[in-house]
């Protein structure tokens, strides 16, 4: 287990451009300089500023919020339990993940390039590291990009190895064995900036056509596809998100979309007001339009669980990031509730579900505690 705070704040997308945005048009730049106690967040649309040290305990950003009428004063969530981790304190990077079972997964690493995800028990009493084997030739070169969790537990990490200018999907079971490296087959031109993994083994990469070599038509356009084991894409999915700036997203100047599996087994994608729902099949099923409470505030993370939408909602305020919660009613849209954290929970949730609400981790006098708070 690592032994360090983390102080890290939002991971925009132009701090983690190396991260295979621009990875093959030119030589990467880990971290751009930025590193756990100097990160760049974004405020308003377009406007960046970079973070003073923000103490809080792990990284993670959710979406924008509901279509009926939204209260104006958010309701302050209580806990209903509080408890330790046995973990000491660690270093995180970018959004968690959480399976079925309310495990808990952070990019815990010493820096955003690394690949090392630590995955914490839904009581906090066990941790395990899931690594890169010592049998991948080419670990020392691959470079971290991002990360997703199956319902199931299993563990895919997506960077690259930019001197052969490839992307590699790595794929962990529950254990932490890794497979043989994956190298999706993509056409010209795109980059990858998430992944969303399910549990059927096929993940959804999720980017835009960026590098020199994308045809012109396409260039700044999104795309989206579903790649299997072998790294076949399986299907392209043709769906664009309604008000999303494409040129700003690849030029790194806004984070990425909320994108999530809902555990109906579609997929639910965040625009900056309305959420896209979009089958394992690539058809799109719905819209659900939303308005945003949360002044100046974007979406950041987006999850789904029996029956309910709920979105995060980030702003920054003097350097600090700032966090609300919308939930809707999905498939209606009708909105449920909108919430803003604890004041015990010194930051943002790690895992949501419908059965306990939201959990938070948080650092008490060098203790890790996790809270839960429901949404009533």
């Amino acid at each position: 287990m690592h032994c360090l705070e983390n102080t890290q704040g939002e991971i925009p997308r132009s701090a983690r451009n190396y991260s295979l945005n621009k990875v093959f048009a030119q030589t990467l730049q880990v971290g751009r300089a930025y590193g756990p106690l100097g990160a760049r967040v974004t405020g308003k649309e377009g406007e960046t500023m970079r973070a003073a040290r923000l103490r809080v305990l792990a990284c993670f950003l959710l979406t924008q919020a509901g279509s009926a009428q939204v209260p104006i004063t958010p309701k302050l969530l209580t806990p209903s339990s509080i408890r330790n981790v046995v973990a000491l304190p660690f270093n995180s990077w970018g959004n968690p993940a959480c399976d079925k079972d309310g495990n808990m997964y952070f990019h815990a690493a010493r820096s955003y390039s690394e690949a090392e995800i630590l995955r914490l028990s839904a009581d906090g009493s066990e941790g395990k590291i899931f690594k890169l084997s010592d049998q991948f030739p080419e670990a020392s070169a691959f470079l971290f990009s991002d990360f997703s969790v199956s319902p199931g537990g299993n563990v895919y990490v997506l960077g690259g190895i930019p001197k052969r200018k490839v992307f590699l999907l790595l794929r962990f079971d529950q254990d932490g064995k890794m497979d043989e490296p994956i190298s999706p087959r993509l056409p010209e031109g795109v980059s990858i900036d998430s992944i969303i993994a399910t549990d059927n083994a096929a993940c959804l990469l999720f980017g835009y056509y960026y590098a020199a070599n994308a045809p012109s038509e396409l260039k700044e356009k999104s795309y989206m596809a579903l790649v299997d084991p072998s790294g076949v894409v399986r299907q392209e999915l043709h769906v664009s998100i309604p008000g999303l700036d494409m040129a700003k997203w690849a030029a790194g100047q806004i984070s990425s979309p909320g994108v999530a599996l809902g555990d109906d087994g579609n997929f639910y994608l965040a625009g900056p007001n309305q959420i896209l729902v979009v089958s394992l099949g690539g058809d799109l099923l719905r819209r659900i339009p939303f308005d945003n409470p949360y002044s100046d505030s974007r979406v950041a993370r987006l999850q789904v669980s029996g029956g309910l939408i709920l979105m995060t909602l980030a702003r920054v305020d003097n350097h600090y990031l700032h966090h609300r919660y919308l939930a809707l009613l999905n498939p209606s849209g009708g909105v449920v509730g909108y919430y803003e954290p604890p004041e015990q929970a010194g930051g943002r949730s790690v895992c949501y579900s419908a059965k306990q609400g939201l959990t938070f981790l948080k650092l008490e006098n060098g203790q890790l505690k996790l809270l839960t708070a429901p949404l009533n």
